[in-house]
């Protein structure tokens, strides 16, 4: 019975942490969509669905995006929430809800990541009062049910799981933190390019502080391969994205509306303003939009810092952490000033960030850890709770009110993947990730069977695969054929199984040229087909991945047939195997 009350006593901060989270996504429950600036989220998944009902895994090309001329959507938008996504609408949920679902997941996972990270390095009630700010975060809000930025979302939740993983893998170094610092590493990697690009020098900061502080610096080869394998196990996206960049359009990305330079934000919308609002950013202050990093969340953060120089000499080790992470807030608050424009100009791959704005997302997680310190600083405990329980109130009073949605949208899954509604799907930023042979955008639909541009031919049936399409068709003489699928660097053409030739520059009747696949076939009854195939990025990603997953799975069954394998540092584990 004392084992059984212990469990509950230690579970039981847990289901704490769980029912404050509550009032940021109770209202999610309810029947229908939710207003949300993204409009594609649950039509991501329904096109991920179309890619499992083929077999296309993993996922790269969708049928209906592009206007229904297919699009590379998954070889450049991270995957992993869809996958997810899909899990639930293959367990009989609607996509709709599969959205919500999702964002259920993500507030509560992000709290008990959060909580799990901050135990590891602070008291328990400190690390409550942390997590509590963390989720009541203003731009938590605003990712959720203004953007409706389902992968930036997500990865506030994979922060924390970092920092937790690389503290424990560098001060113990066991086997099982290198397994979930390559989890998370992977799994960042796979849930947003941007926030990883944002991430990866505070995470290397952290470690190098804590190699430093812990005198391990034997153990930075945990970090290194963890990160290696994590690297590994998102290769199969990360691989194309970096070396097929060139075969789409890109430049709709950076210019007009999404031009950084308008999107910085001044001093009072950091830390003053309390204005919340479902419309956009714009250049200057007039934005309905909350660029907040948190009225209480920076009070007490700075209090976590002037507690820490108070207390330098009796917590060394402690004080240069805190200090590190508020070094690293200050950065991460310049970037997002327009003062910080020269190293804008410097830096061009910070173009692709957008919106300066995005570094909300870091500031967020290291001003809730610094806020955690603040009430772990303060030894008198009846202060420690006052401050605590008067920062979670004030959050709670401040923001609670920002998570929930504008409107709801009394609709089922036919409902939206249908009529107007679907067109407006198919449509949205249909020129990021344009395949590079298109000029333009097409304007109006694509056509249900190929367009026959000379000759005479009969198509007896056509169907439209994930990443195929193939068609019984009757020649009635030499014919040029134009599928209604536009051409990508993999794809391949075959008439009754032998590869033609095909090209995409022939752009007759066509208002702007959409660089669809063409070419020649000849007199009588043929089966053709045209699919996408693996180019040399796509193949050595998928193989990394499968490597990944082969060493994690032998480094598993480590973790769980030798004795005692938790008890050897990383470094150890090497020496052991090497002598026998």
């Amino acid at each position: 019975m004392n084992y059984l009350r212990i469990n509950w006593r230690k579970i039981g901060i847990w289901i704490l942490v769980i029912l404050f989270t509550i009032p940021t996504f109770y209202r999610l429950l309810g029947s229908g969509d939710f207003f949300m600036q993204d409009i594609q989220q649950s039509f991501r998944i329904q096109q991920m669905d179309k890619c499992f009902q083929n077999g296309q895994i993993p996922c790269r090309w969708v049928p209906d995006m592009g206007y229904y001329y297919g699009y590379p959507q998954f070889i450049y938008y991270p995957p992993s929430v869809y996958y997810m996504g899909e899990i639930f609408h293959i367990l009989g949920f609607q996509f709709i809800d599969s959205i919500k679902i999702l964002f259920i997941l993500g507030f509560i996972i992000s709290g008990l990541t959060m909580f799990l990270f901050l135990r590891s390095v602070t008291s328990q009630w400190a690390s409550f009062v942390g997590t509590i700010l963390y989720i009541y975060a203003p731009y938590k809000a605003v990712d959720s049910y203004v953007r409706g930025d389902l992968n930036e979302f997500w990865s506030l939740a994979i922060f924390p799981l970092i920092f937790w993983s690389s503290y424990h893998l560098i001060k113990n170094g066991k086997l099982k933190y290198l397994l979930w610092f390559s989890f998370s590493v992977g799994l960042l990697l796979l849930t947003h390019n941007l926030m990883t690009l944002i991430f990866f020098p505070i995470a290397l900061a952290w470690v190098v502080i804590l190699l430093t502080l812990e005198k391990k610096w034997s153990r930075v080869i945990g970090p290194l391969l963890g990160g290696m394998l994590g690297a590994g196990l998102a290769a199969f996206f990360s691989f194309p994205i970096v070396f097929e960049r060139s075969y789409v359009h890109l430049e709709s990305m950076v210019g007009g509306y999404f031009d950084y330079r308008q999107h910085f934000v001044d001093i009072n919308q950091l830390f003053f303003s309390n204005h919340f609002g479902y419309g956009s950013s714009v250049l200057g202050p007039g934005d309905d939009f909350s660029f907040s990093t948190g009225i209480i969340q920076w009070i007490v953060a700075f209090l976590g810092v002037f507690l820490a120089l108070v207390g330098f000499k009796k917590h060394k080790k402690l004080v240069m952490i805190v200090l590190t992470l508020a070094i690293l807030e200050l950065g991460v608050l310049f970037m997002m000033h327009q003062k910080s424009s020269f190293v804008w100009a410097e830096l061009p791959f910070l173009v692709w960030m957008q919106f300066p704005w995005r570094f909300l997302a870091v500031s967020t997680f290291l001003l809730s850890v610094l806020a955690s310190f603040a009430i772990g600083f303060i030894e008198n405990s009846r202060l420690s709770k006052l401050v605590g329980c008067l920062a979670i109130l004030a959050a709670f009073l401040l923001y609670s009110s920002f998570f929930q949605p504008k409107y709801w949208i009394n609709i089922t899954d036919q409902e939206k993947f249908s009529g107007e509604s679907m067109r407006k799907q198919v449509t949205a930023s249909i020129f990021d990730y344009l395949p590079i042979y298109a000029t333009f955008p097409p304007i109006s639909k694509a056509p249900d069977f190929p367009e026959v541009l000379d000759g005479k031919a009969n198509f007896i049936n056509y169907y439209k695969g994930s990443d195929h399409q193939i068609g019984e068709v009757i020649v009635e003489e030499k014919t040029i054929l134009r599928l209604p699928l536009f051409d990508f660097p993999g794809m391949k053409v075959t008439i009754d199984g032998k590869t033609v030739k095909h090209f995409n520059n022939d752009c007759r009747n066509e208002q702007f040229c959409l660089g669809l696949i063409t070419f020649e076939i000849s007199k009588g009854p043929h089966i053709i087909k045209a699919q996408l195939f693996n180019t040399w990025p796509r193949a050595v990603g998928n193989i990394l991945t499968i490597i990944s997953l082969l060493i994690i799975s032998i480094l598993l069954i480590l973790r769980f047939k030798v004795k005692n394998i938790l008890d050897y540092d990383i470094s150890g584990i090497i020496k052991k195997f090497k002598n026998e």
